[in-house]
């Protein structure tokens, strides 16, 4: 009995010891585990400060060369309103740089169909009747008539079926 009785007592001191041993190797991986974390923010600090600092420069590149590229389109202006002002035909127009061609406002108007003329004593729905004689879709029709693109469908609709029944 008394060797059971040791034998316990050798059991919990091995298992003590190994408890301890576990603890310690749990306390050093901790240790390692935030030095590797603050490693990884340390180091994601540097890059992103890295990544402000070409943005930086890359932001100034762009600003040097657009006001590189004003001045010499201001230059180049210049240089043709004197020309033109001396009264030398300019042939090298052709050599401006030109931006992309876009359609702008005036150009976009003009593609529209022309705004019809409508007898502003009409009444709404004799307005919508003759736009849509012409032939205008009920789309630009409710942008003449400043009203909502379905009561305008509903106009025509009943203008359909007033001319069905008159037939």
């Amino acid at each position: 009995m008394e060797w059971l009785l040791i034998l316990l007592i050798l059991l919990a001191i091995a298992v003590n010891i190994r408890s301890f041993i576990a603890l310690n190797q749990f306390q050093k991986q901790r240790k390692i585990m935030l030095e590797d974390r603050e490693a990884v923010n340390s180091s994601m600090e540097e890059f992103v400060a890295n990544l402000e600092q070409e943005n930086d420069e890359l932001y100034n590149r762009l600003v040097e060369h657009i006001a590189q590229k004003e001045s010499r389109m201001e230059k180049r202006i210049r240089e043709l309103e004197l020309k033109s002002d001396n009264g030398i035909v300019v042939e090298s127009v052709d050599k401006l740089p030109v931006a992309p061609k876009t359609k702008t406002v005036k150009q976009k108007k003009m593609a529209k169909p022309a705004e019809p003329e409508i007898d502003p004593k009409l009444p709404e729905n004799e307005k919508i009747e003759q736009l849509h004689k012409q032939g205008f879709s009920p789309v630009q029709i409710a942008k003449v008539v400043a009203a909502e693109r379905g009561e305008i469908e509903l106009i025509i609709n009943m203008y359909k079926k007033k001319q069905s029944y008159q037939k």
